[in-house]
């Protein structure tokens, strides 16, 4: 019941799919727990998500530019890295224009120090 069948050599998977799979995983945790009510959480974590965000954006697109001209697998973990890391950077940039729009047409709202309003 043997087979005489050679297995076929699975081709290696290129590394920067896998650092822009890793990076778009790490953009995901950063930027949940930016929602944490931790003090600070969002100031330190959603800057940090935008940073793996992009970082997933450019290995993913480079990863892919590499996978047309070699025969490496891969283009699946490429592209997880660059739909994640495109979602969260559009995510924070939608909240920046939202919390900009918010300053602007609503500036008696919220509580803003002396020195940002005279900028207003």
């Amino acid at each position: 019941m043997e087979s005489n069948e050679q297995p076929i050599p699975s081709s290696p998977i290129n590394r920067q799919a896998i650092v822009s799979v890793v990076l778009g995983i790490l953009t995901i945790l950063s930027f949940c727990i930016g929602w944490l009510p931790v003090p600070f959480s969002g100031i330190v974590c959603f800057p940090i998500s935008l940073l793996f965000g992009i970082l997933a954006l450019i290995f993913g697109v480079i990863s892919l530019i590499q996978l047309r001209r070699q025969n490496e697998s891969g283009h699946h973990f490429a592209w997880s890295g660059i739909l994640i890391g495109g979602f969260v950077f559009l995510c924070i940039l939608c909240m920046l224009a939202a919390m900009i729009s918010f300053f602007i047409y609503q500036p008696g709202s919220i509580f803003t120090p002396h020195f940002i309003q005279k900028y207003l």
